[in-house]
Formats: structure tokens, C-alpha cells, sequence
């Protein structure tokens, strides 16, 4: 029984109540509400003051790239607004930082640590996200430098090899997706994108060949053809000026190949060339003039060599 004794003399020693103490007092004090008030006014203020400046911004930015980029975009307002919202999220997580970082200030916060912390963390997604960061940043460019628009037709090029050849459907800082000749989708992503050719932006040309029989007079065709089109070129929506007749190409195989240079609007140049082949077969055929095909000399043939 002896070794349970209790001591009484440590139950009666009195509770430790400093800190609680301490806390009343903090919450008592007039001058810590005041203090804290004046802290979260002037917190307010950092949030209305950024608020403010990203209106503003916004919208100079969004003044500044419409003037900047009508002409060139044509009212491609998609291509616009993309630019604007990009640059207006940079602006965004800018401004918000800095307002932060100084409500934290306010606050006795150590934002050095904070930064330090923060640091460590970027580092380490950032070489874990070296191809993302590098597919954005290139999308933006190509936005900013206008190299092409939804709808145009491009081939991109990667390390001198063509990747893919079509129209493009869609694009954004992330990736471009074209769309092939045969119906294919092709997902780019923007960093591999080292070239682009882009065939939609000037007026396109085509070389149209009409081969005649080598019998047949040369000017004679030549004079029928530009005639023709000096007063129906027109007929051709696609065409940019009349067709020009550059003149006799080549003879070979019994034919006379007369070389046609078309300037058309871009990415019609198949079209306009199929029509215009046609159209003038037709002329020619109103002429007398049947256009040639390539004649063979069965001579040469193995069974008929050595005959007389």
C-alpha cells in the first residue's frame, strides 16, 4: 500500500494560464484590431488597385493588337481574341503575384521563404514540363507572327522533313491540327514546328501545257488563245489578270507544247487550270484545231526492228 502512495502536494500546484492570458490580452488590445484593420483596408485597396490596372491593360492590349493586326488578319476576330486573352493571363498571374507577395508583407508573412519554397517547386515541374512550356511559348509566336490562320492550307516542316501537308482546322498555344488530302487529322504539337510554307497568303500560279499537233502553226494558236481571253478572262472568277501566253515550250513526239502561265486566287490554281484546259479545247476546236496526243513509233518496237 505504501508504493501507491500519492502526492498531493503536486495536485495542488496551480495551472499553468500564461498562455491563455496572453491570448486575452491580444484580443483586448485595441491598438492589434486597429492594427489588423488597417492591414485589411489597405489589403483591399492592393486588390482593387490590381483589379484596375488589368482592366486597363486588358484593354489596351486588346486596342493595341486589333489596329495592330486588321489589315493583315482580315477580321480574323478568333486569331484577335486568342492574342488577347494569352496576353491578358500573363498580365493576370503577374499583377495577382505581386499583389499577394505585398499583402503578405503586410502581414509580417516571410515572403522570402515563401519565394525560396515556391522556387524549389517551379524547378522541379519545370523540368518535367520542358516540352509543354516549349509547345506554348512557339504557339504563341506563331500567333503573334501571324504564320498562319484557321483555314489556310500549309505544309510544316520539322528538321528539313515534311511532317504533314493540309488545311488547317484548328490552333492554339498547344498544338495544330491539319487536316490531309485524303481526310487525315494530324495533331502538331507547336515545338516540333520548325517551317511552315504557307500557300494561302499570295495569289497562286499554274503553268498549263496545250499540246497541238506540230503540224499546225504555232502563232496561229497562240493568237487564238490570246484573243480568247482578252475578252473572256473574266468568265473565270478565280483568275487575277488574263491568262499569258508565254509561248512555244517544246516539240517532241509530233506535238507542239505551248506553255500558259495562270495567276489565280490562293489554293485555286487546280481548279482554275482543269477549267481553263477545257476552255480551250473548246476554242480551238471551234477553230479547226484538235489538240494532240503523243504519237508512239512502232518502229522502235523489239518485233518490228530489222524489217523493211
Amino acid at each position: 500500500m505504501l508504493g501507491n502512495t500519492v502526492n498531493l502536494d503536486n495536485l495542488e500546484e496551480p495551472l499553468d494560464l500564461s498562455f491563455v492570458e496572453e491570448v486575452i490580452a491580444t484580443i483586448t488590445n485595441p491598438e492589434m484590431w486597429v492594427s489588423l484593420a488597417s492591414r485589411l483596408v489597405y489589403s483591399l485597396v492592393l486588390v482593387i488597385i490590381g483589379y484596375i490596372i488589368i482592366k486597363v491593360l486588358t484593354m489596351i492590349i486588346e486596342k493595341s493588337i486589333k489596329l495592330r493586326t486588321k489589315s493583315r488578319l482580315q477580321g480574323n476576330v478568333k486569331r484577335q481574341d486568342t492574342l488577347v486573352s494569352v496576353l491578358r493571363n500573363v498580365i493576370v498571374v503577374f499583377i495577382w503575384f505581386v499583389v499577394i507577395m505585398m499583402i503578405f508583407e503586410a502581414f509580417d508573412l516571410p515572403v522570402r521563404t515563401l519565394l525560396a519554397g515556391a522556387g524549389v517547386i517551379g524547378l522541379a515541374i519545370g523540368f518535367g514540363a520542358q516540352t509543354l512550356v516549349k509547345d506554348i511559348i512557339t504557339g504563341f509566336f506563331i500567333l503573334l507572327e501571324n504564320q498562319f490562320d484557321q483555314g489556310d492550307f500549309i505544309t510544316v516542316n520539322t528538321s528539313g522533313t515534311t511532317v504533314a501537308t493540309g488545311e488547317v482546322i484548328s490552333m492554339g498555344l498547344r498544338s495544330t491540327k491539319l487536316r490531309g488530302f485524303e481526310g487525315e487529322l494530324y495533331f502538331i504539337p507547336n515545338g516540333t514546328i520548325n517551317e511552315v510554307i504557307n500557300f494561302s497568303r499570295e495569289n497562286a500560279y499554274s503553268f498549263l501545257d496545250i499540246a497541238v499537233s506540230s503540224e499546225e502553226d504555232e502563232s496561229h494558236v497562240e493568237q487564238i488563245i490570246n484573243d480568247y481571253f482578252k475578252d473572256h478572262w473574266e468568265e473565270e472568277e478565280t483568275f487575277i489578270a488574263p491568262p499569258m501566253v508565254l509561248g512555244l515550250n517544246s516539240v517532241e513526239h509530233g506535238m507542239s507544247q505551248i506553255r500558259i502561265m495562270l495567276e489565280v486566287e490562293p489554293m485555286a490554281q487546280w481548279g482554275a487550270t482543269r477549267r481553263t484546259r477545257e476552255v480551250i479545247k473548246r476554242v480551238l476546236r471551234e477553230h479547226g484545231i484538235e489538240m494532240a496526243v503523243p504519237k508512239m513509233d512502232l518502229s522502235q518496237l523489239p518485233a518490228n526492228r530489222g524489217k523493211k
